[in-house]
């Protein structure tokens, strides 16, 4: 499992299993503090990330819109 250190809070954020950790560029929320990070990944590896949000929305709908943006890109 691909792992990565909040930005914001400094706590470590997994990414969750409906990502595809082989090539993904998209956002990943803090499960601690609720921050948005845009992440890139590609082979398992992390190229980047960066803040995008600072947990202003509730992380429920985060994770079903992340859910909702995998379904519509395949």
């Amino acid at each position: 499992m691909v792992e990565i250190e909040c930005l914001v809070c400094g706590k470590p954020i997994k990414i969750p299993q409906y990502i595809d950790t082989e090539r993904y560029d998209g956002q990943v929320p803090c499960q601690e503090c609720g921050a948005l990070l845009h992440i890139k990944l590609v082979g398992s590896k992390v190229q980047g990330y960066k803040v995008v949000g600072k947990g202003s929305r509730k992380m429920e709908e985060l994770l079903e819109e992340l859910k909702r943006l995998k379904s519509e890109n395949k």
